[in-house]
């Protein structure tokens, strides 16, 4: 069985908001009150099953790769490289 994935990797080399760019990518936790409350907030990776391979770069499935670029596009990230895989899965 084969099975798509699509492998995303970007940079934000230089930018003053790659902070906050990477939070909107992945989510993150928040705390008020001294920790007292902890928030987790969404990014739009959440919801879709991922594999992060290393900084700047993920995995995802095929069928959710247009969508997840265009939120990069619309994030003003330029340097987004893609490529499409083939992962074979063997029976054992």
């Amino acid at each position: 069985m084969m099975e798509g994935k699509t492998i995303i990797s970007y940079s934000l080399g230089g930018r003053k908001d790659a902070l906050e760019i990477t939070r909107k990518i992945y989510g993150f936790k928040d705390a008020s009150n001294r920790g007292q409350y902890i928030y987790e907030r969404k990014g739009i990776l959440t919801d879709i099953q991922h594999e992060k391979l290393g900084k700047g770069v993920f995995m995802l499935s095929t069928k959710d790769a247009d969508k997840i670029i265009k939120q990069l596009i619309s994030l003003k990230i330029k340097k987004i490289k893609v490529m499409d895989v083939v992962i074979k899965n063997k029976k054992s």
